[in-house]
């Protein structure tokens, strides 16, 4: 889903809304009717050109609109900088036998705004069952008139309704908090692990909540698990379902290596500088690479 307006101030900007003729790929939708694109936003008076919010809902609208139901089971809003694994979202919910028929809104749930909002999901990977994503579809359509010029400001993010913000993560939550009784789910492993890392993987590899105490990332956040009485909520899953926060391209085509294809399947201009670019922590990160390697490698054995 992309904004009506593409291009940057360099190649310049092309209108979709009046012209048509932009060669994209076949999997990409323009939301035509978003009220607040990207590029004309004031930076210099808003100090945020991010309406995210507005992007997603409407983005949702569309989806039920052309089909919602009968397109699939399951729907995810994934970050361009997220590296997904979508087969290990699939084990996931045969796993925990969820169906798309009931209610589901999960990823890797943040408790820290918990006081002034709700449980949210990290932007990173949110994951919808069908269900829940029509029936929140209901919801936007009812303040899909709402934009009046300027629309709300930042800060009036804990409200389910239209905004200026880039809170989506939030008002997400609100809504289907507030309508529809739905609480954001934490897609966690059998050993309570994390299964999406909302940092560049090598990092979050390293965060330790006993080491380094509790900051937003662990506030409110279960200590224990429910049923062993170990540590939860660290990373990461060997089964893992998302790996956010790879800005540049070169990163996911790295990760692509590690997981799926031969370096050879690469493009020239891409594993030309291939060996000047390591993870960090390099140690704990290529021994976590191996485990997940092999994980998938026994779980796609148990399946056939």
């Amino acid at each position: 889903m992309i904004d009506p307006i593409i291009g940057d101030e360099h190649v310049g900007f092309k209108d979709l809304r009046s012209n048509s003729t932009a060669d994209l790929p076949e999997d990409v939708v323009v939301i035509y009717d978003i009220q607040r694109p990207w590029n004309a936003c004031p930076m210099s008076e808003e100090g945020n050109c991010r309406n995210i919010w507005e992007k997603v809902w409407r983005s949702w609208v569309w989806v039920d609109s052309h089909g919602g139901r009968d397109l699939a089971e399951w729907f995810v809003k994934v970050d361009a900088d997220t590296y997904l694994f979508p087969e290990n979202f699939k084990r996931y919910v045969r796993a925990k036998q969820l169906s798309p028929d009931e209610h589901h809104y999960f990823g890797h749930r943040l408790d820290h705004r918990i006081d002034n909002a709700a449980p949210i999901i990290a932007g990173a990977a949110v994951f919808f069952s069908r269900s829940t994503l029509m029936e929140s579809a209901k919801i936007y359509r009812k303040f899909s008139n709402e934009y009046s010029g300027e629309g709300l400001r930042r800060k009036r993010y804990e409200v389910c309704r239209d905004a200026h913000t880039d809170q989506e993560e939030v008002i997400t939550a609100v809504c289907l908090k507030e309508h529809l009784n739905i609480y954001a789910e934490a897609a966690l492993d059998d050993l309570g692990r994390e299964l999406i890392s909302v940092g560049e993987i090598e990092d979050v590899l390293l965060w330790n909540r006993t080491e380094q105490g509790e900051w937003w990332y662990w506030v409110n956040k279960p200590v224990r698990h429910p049923q062993t009485g170990g540590e939860i909520h660290h990373c990461c899953s060997d089964l893992p379902i998302a790996f956010h926060g790879y800005k540049q391209a070169f990163w996911l085509y790295k990760l692509e290596v590690e997981f799926y294809i031969r370096m050879d399947e690469l493009p020239d201009e891409v594993t030309k500088n291939w060996n000047d670019h390591l993870w960090r922590n390099d140690e704990i990160t290529n021994q976590y690479f191996e485990r997940v390697r092999i994980a998938m490698n026994a779980a796609s054995t148990r399946i056939r």
